[in-house]
């Protein structure tokens, strides 16, 4: 899976350090002040067949991603095959839970090395087509949901984030002045984008704007584009279904009804999106302060809940990856004796 010069730097290591140490703090704020007596009491109290349903929704949307990523991967190779692209989805997944972000090179180092003709520059770019349309979707469906269901769930982002702006001014004015600043700030940066990519730091806002532009752009070029987008509306609906069974399977939130289940997959995917491994800390701190605020539980089954969501979902990426990267390993060491021979 070696390709290029990605190398171990003190740079890396530091950031590694860093993100570790967010996931340690974290995680520490969650647990501090919990009962664990209490704690073990609601994980009891978990309707354990609804946390199966929902791992299993889990498995299928890797399968999903993978379909997904196939159709990316056919551009730049033929001969991409849904087997090759389930083992890279797969062993990413792990390696995101020891370098944050790290999953995706691993990912494209897997098809690399199984395909003759996918580059790992090529599969690099598939990457960051796929992940262009994951932004895009979770921005999109998050100002959607905000705008429709603003008097059920406002108060959330009102108590937590928009009262530490101004105690005056009302909810509604600072989601309309973000949304205004935010569309701002996009034009500003088109407009300036000569000037901006002459600098170093602006050089590279301008390259991670491009990229996400070029990747949304390029799917609509596939041959394959409404399978690509059949795909990508299956996948946020296995998030939802995932997130529907999870909230079925505590009694606290059981009568939660699907834009609940909605509200609590998107503050999940902002929590999963924070470069830390895994989602560690991040999630548990996220979920639990949005179902503890939002449906008034305690913090303790908020978090019993957020750490049975995220650890469910964790446990069969670990599965998963580590039944991928078995087969892997076992192909690659059948191949390497046949290439030997050829050289002799």
């Amino acid at each position: 899976m070696d390709s290029g010069q990605r190398k171990i730097t003190p740079k890396k290591v530091i950031k590694y350090l860093v993100m570790l140490a967010v996931a340690v703090v974290l995680l520490y704020f969650s647990f501090r002040n919990i009962s664990w007596k209490e704690f073990i009491q609601g994980v009891k109290n978990c309707n354990w067949i609804w946390i199966i349903a929902s791992m299993i929704i889990g498995i299928f949307e890797f399968i999903v991603r993978a379909i997904r990523w196939k159709l990316l991967l056919r551009q730049i190779d033929p001969e991409s095959d849904n087997l090759s692209s389930y083992h890279g989805v797969t062993i990413g997944n792990i390696a995101n839970f020891v370098f944050p972000r790290a999953g995706e090179l691993v990912r494209c180092g897997v098809v690399a090395t199984e395909k003759k003709k996918t580059t790992f520059e090529g599969a690099v770019g598939t990457v960051v087509v796929e992940r262009a349309w994951d932004l895009l979707c979770l921005i999109f469906i998050s100002i959607v949901f905000a705008v429709a269901f603003w008097k059920s769930f406002g108060s959330f982002i009102d108590n937590n984030i928009l009262d530490n702006l101004s105690a005056k001014s009302s909810a509604t004015f600072w989601m309309i002045a973000i949304l205004a600043i935010i569309i701002a700030a996009v034009v500003l940066l088109y407009l300036l984008r000569k000037q901006l990519s002459k600098t170093k730091v602006g050089g590279k806002i301008v390259k991670v704007f491009h990229n996400l532009k070029e990747g949304i752009l390029s799917a609509f070029r596939m041959k394959e584009k409404w399978s690509f987008i059949f795909l990508t509306l299956l996948l946020w609906l296995c998030f939802w279904g995932t997130s529907i069974c999870t909230i079925r399977a505590f009694p606290q939130l059981f009568d939660l009804g699907w834009s609940d289940a909605l509200f609590l997959m998107l503050v999940g995917g902002f929590g999963w999106a924070v470069p830390v491994q895994g989602g560690f800390g991040s999630y548990h701190f996220a979920v639990a302060l949005a179902a503890s605020q939002v449906y008034a539980i305690s913090w303790n089954d908020g978090l019993v809940f957020a750490t049975i969501s995220h650890e469910s979902q964790a446990l069969i990426m670990i599965i998963l990856g580590a039944v991928s990267f078995v087969s892997y390993s076992i192909k690659k060491s059948k191949q390497q004796p046949v290439k030997a021979n050829n050289n002799l």
